[in-house]
């Protein structure tokens, strides 16, 4: 099922990638149903599409088919034009609707940890597997630092777990920033998140790799992802004496503007730094939204996977 995760999500056409042998009797030569849940409007758009592409290419190399059996890939939205993001009440119709179809393998979801708090307990009670291309938050899984309490275990209502990720989860990440900022030559860092489950929870890890690592955090602000700007935040980060910035969060949640003004108000010799949240086009390229090219070179990002040349050579 690994290699079936990796391209999970997004198209209306068939997928497979299962490594099973069929089973005997009424079972053999069905069709399956495998469902994805992505943000396909807003910010993450773009990011969600090279999914999408993803999934498109996998299967047509698969043939549509698992052994004998044909797969059925059915994409859901769990965002809204509206919220311009997913939303809570997207994502649970999305789990919902997968668990009520019998013919269900698989729901391959989300990219957001937040709604995999969402998801994880409704496809859990249904005994559907749960496969995450993205998540990366530390308490869908373990109660390491960064965590909540009565994490992960209630997220499993059955007792058996039932989900699975593809990437590292962010006590790698968040100690993977604070080593690179200080490795740059950061000394003093404002940090912001987007109150979210994954900003929060890599905020925390960030603010304790930091005490371990010896690296000033001045502040870790929750942001208004609805504010029209934060030129107050960027002007007490530079009464502060920083000179590097971080955001915890995703790009829907106001990253360009936030990256702007603090830019503007520490200056061009600011470093700035953001996760896997932003690290992908509708952030980094400001054609398609994302920061004003006169940044960019201050700027770096941490993704939670291998580098591309890293994986085999695609069409």
């Amino acid at each position: 099922m690994l290699s079936l995760s990796v391209v999970a999500c997004g198209s209306d056409e068939a997928d497979s990638n299962s490594n099973e042998p069929a089973t005997s009797g009424d079972t053999a030569g069905k069709t399956l149903t495998i469902y994805s849940s992505l943000p396909l409007q807003g910010a993450s758009r773009l990011q969600a599409q090279s999914v999408v592409n993803g999934a498109k290419l996998a299967l047509e190399d698969a043939g549509g088919k698992a052994g004998p059996h044909t797969v059925k890939y059915v994409s859901l939205d769990d965002s809204t034009a509206q919220s311009g993001a997913w939303t809570p009440e997207a994502e649970s119709a999305n789990a919902l609707k997968a668990t009520q179809d019998d013919s269900t393998a698989v729901y391959l979801a989300t990219m957001n940890s937040g709604a995999a708090k969402v998801s994880i307990p409704i496809v859990n009670e249904a005994g559907v597997p749960m496969i995450s291309p993205a998540n990366t938050y530390v308490g869908l899984t373990s109660d390491e630092p960064g965590s909540e309490p009565g994490e992960p275990d209630k997220y499993y209502p059955s007792g058996e777990r039932n989900y699975a990720r593809i990437v590292p989860r962010d006590a790698i990440q968040g100690a993977a920033l604070v080593t690179m900022m200080k490795a740059d030559g950061c000394k003093k860092v404002a940090m912001t998140n987007d109150k979210e489950v994954y900003g929060a929870g890599l905020a925390r890890v960030m603010e304790q790799s930091a005490k371990e690592q010896g690296l000033t955090i001045a502040s870790d602000d929750p942001i208004d992802k609805n504010a029209s700007n934060y030129r107050a935040l960027a002007s007490k980060a530079k009464g502060a004496g920083v000179d590097c910035f971080v955001y915890s969060g995703i790009t829907a949640n106001n990253a360009v503007q936030q990256f702007k003004d603090f830019a503007a108000a520490l200056g061009p010799d600011a470093k700035l730094y953001g996760p896997d949240g932003v690290c992908e086009t509708g952030f980094a390229s400001e054609k398609d939204g994302g920061i004003p090219a006169s940044i960019a070179p201050q700027f770096k990002c941490t993704v939670a996977t291998l580098a591309p040349d890293q994986y085999p050579p695609a069409a």
